[in-house]
């Protein structure tokens, strides 16, 4: 160990990867010549030999063909036929000339070249014996064609095979002597690399040895006080690995980390100390906390029960203001009922007389006005039970112009009483808001009776009303020719309990404040000025239907 104290670890494994690396080149360079050796033979034997077997096999396979069709085409008695099997026998002839020109062709040694120039110079008597027996064979007997044949003919093309076998067993010796070569150098590679793969396994092992006595334990030792030292021991030391390598660095690492660890344990000792301390303090405001925070929700509590009952109260007060407006109105309502029902009355005891003198013209006449009366009459009703009906603060979309008819209606009385004249100046498309039907009637029921009382005794009253949609709103304005607004009165006209009328003309002052709430609990506003030629000028903003998004509610 202390031999190899001052020796890095990087050094040590650099020396043990060189002489790793010195093995591998050794035994790559092993078997590349090895392989060179291989493929050199490889290349012979595919590029030479086998080769040149090939083609000289197919050369003597085509040469023997030639002869079975020659040999064929003299036995043949018939002349055409002969003629046809002596055309396919000089085919042969030809494709033995083609493929004995591209063998040649790729010859380069001499004696190579010679062997097989005796061995076509053979085939070439074979050819002369065969022209001979042809230029004979129509004045020979078949005993002297076959003579011919067996004699001569069979001795020169025995000739012809014996040089093409020849030739073809140089050509296999050399294919033996390439792949003989091959195996010898592969076998003889084999055992050199071998032997270097077994010196390379003991070298590695002296190395693997090496390394466990000099890396390994002192790391296992410092493994094992850093487990200890985490289970708590602080009395663990790493004394005997001193030195200048890893192994010595990473030991006096460790024993600064040890101090480190007593000087925490000792931090931590005094922070829980002070945690406890905190924890004393923290216990005694939270409990001050939980007391602050119920006295704060039971505040919060009764201001939520205080702002439903104000909900609550702004809803009644809505609906009473409503009641207060029919009660209002129910005096003219009455005296519309009235006259129907005399007209009623007296059309029934007409019709009784008529019906009795026959006159069933007359009977169906007053029938008809009376049903006229009643229509009347259901329709006012209607409009009034409508009007009267208890509804929340649901939204729907409505018809502005349906509105302002129905809230007209409901004032027919005042309008033949008072003879104030109203125009109306409708937009060219329906305005369709997003409201409450009834609320809205409520607002314009308001306005347009606050145009009759400001209007009355003033010499052909007139009060304008116009609806307009723009800029995603859609604003309504009454306006009539009365005495207008006194500055101060403008400035109050909305508040609750103000009003300019006097005590036996009725009303709370109520009804222009709570229009206003309406208005601003759907999106809009309504406010007061003077007109520009004199009177009042009131105007009612709703947001549109489609900016609202209820666009899927029906029309009220």
């Amino acid at each position: 160990m202390s031999l190899l104290s001052h020796v890095t670890i990087r050094a040590r494994l650099i020396l043990a990867m060189a002489l790793s690396l010195l093995l591998l080149v050794a035994i790559g360079l092993s078997s590349l010549d090895a392989l060179a050796t291989v493929d050199r033979a490889t290349r012979d034997l595919y590029a030479r030999w086998l080769p040149a077997v090939h083609d000289l096999s197919e050369i003597k396979y085509v040469m023997a063909s030639h002869r079975l069709r020659f040999i064929r085409a003299i036995l043949t008695p018939e002349l055409e036929e002969r003629a046809l099997v002596f055309d396919a026998a000089e085919q042969r002839r030809s494709d033995v000339a083609a493929l004995s020109r591209a063998f040649s062709s790729r010859l380069s040694d001499p004696v190579e070249t010679q062997r097989f120039a005796d061995a076509m110079a053979a085939w070439d008597v074979y050819l002369s014996e065969e022209r001979l027996i042809r230029e004979g064979l129509s004045s020979r007997s078949p005993g002297e064609i076959a003579a011919l044949v067996n004699g001569p003919s069979r001795l020169a093309f025995d000739a012809v095979y014996a040089a093409i076998n020849r030739a073809i067993a140089f050509y296999s010796s050399g294919a033996d002597r390439s792949g003989a070569d091959a195996v010898a150098t592969f076998r003889q590679a084999m055992r050199l690399n071998l032997t270097l793969f077994v010196f390379a396994l003991v070298l590695m092992a002296g190395f693997v040895v090496i390394v466990v006595r000099s890396i390994g334990r002192p790391i296992e030792q410092i493994t094992e006080t850093m487990r200890r030292l985490a289970e708590g021991d602080r009395t663990v030391s790493v004394a005997g690995l001193e030195g200048t390598n890893e192994i010595g660095r990473m030991a006096a690492a460790v024993d600064v980390f040890r101090n480190y660890l007593i000087e925490r344990d000792a931090a931590r000792a005094a922070l829980e100390r002070a945690y406890e301390d905190l924890e004393g303090k923290v216990e005694a405001r939270s409990s001050e906390l939980r007391v602050a925070n119920a006295a704060l929700k039971a505040e919060v509590d009764e201001r939520d029960k205080a702002n439903r009952q104000l909900k609550s109260m702004q809803e009644e007060l809505i609906r009473t203001e409503n009641l207060a407006v029919i009660g209002q109105l129910s005096a003219g309502i009455a005296h519309e009922l009235n006259q129907p029902l005399a007209a009623l009355a007296t059309l029934s005891q007409n019709s009784v007389r008529f019906l009795d003198l026959g006159d069933e013209a007359t009977v169906r006449e007053n029938l008809d006005r009376i049903v006229r009366l009643v229509d009347r009459m259901g329709i006012l009703t209607s409009r009034l039970r409508s009007f009267a009906r208890r509804t929340g603060a649901e939204r729907e979309v409505i018809d502005l112009g349906r509105s302002v008819e129905n809230a007209l209606a409901l004032l027919g009385h005042r309008h033949d009483r008072e003879h104030m004249r109203i125009v109306l100046d409708p937009s060219e498309a329906p305005v369709l808001v997003h409201a409450n039907a009834v609320r809205v009637e409520q607002i314009l029921v308001n306005l347009i009776s606050n145009a009759f009382d400001a209007t009355r005794g003033v010499t052909d009253a007139v009060a304008v009303i116009a609806w307009r949609a723009a800029g995603g709103c859609a604003a309504l304005t009454v306006t009539d020719n009365g005495p207008g607004f006194a500055p101060d009165i403008l400035t109050r006209i909305f508040e609750p309990f103000f009003t300019t009328k006097s005590k036996s003309g009725g009303g709370l002052g109520l009804g222009l404040a709570i229009s206003a709430d309406i208005a601003r609990v759907y999106g809009g506003s309504l406010t007061a000025s003077d007109a520009p030629q004199g009177g009042a000028v009131f105007t009612l903003t709703l947001p549109l239907a489609d900016a609202a998004g209820g666009t899927e509610a029906s029309v009220g």
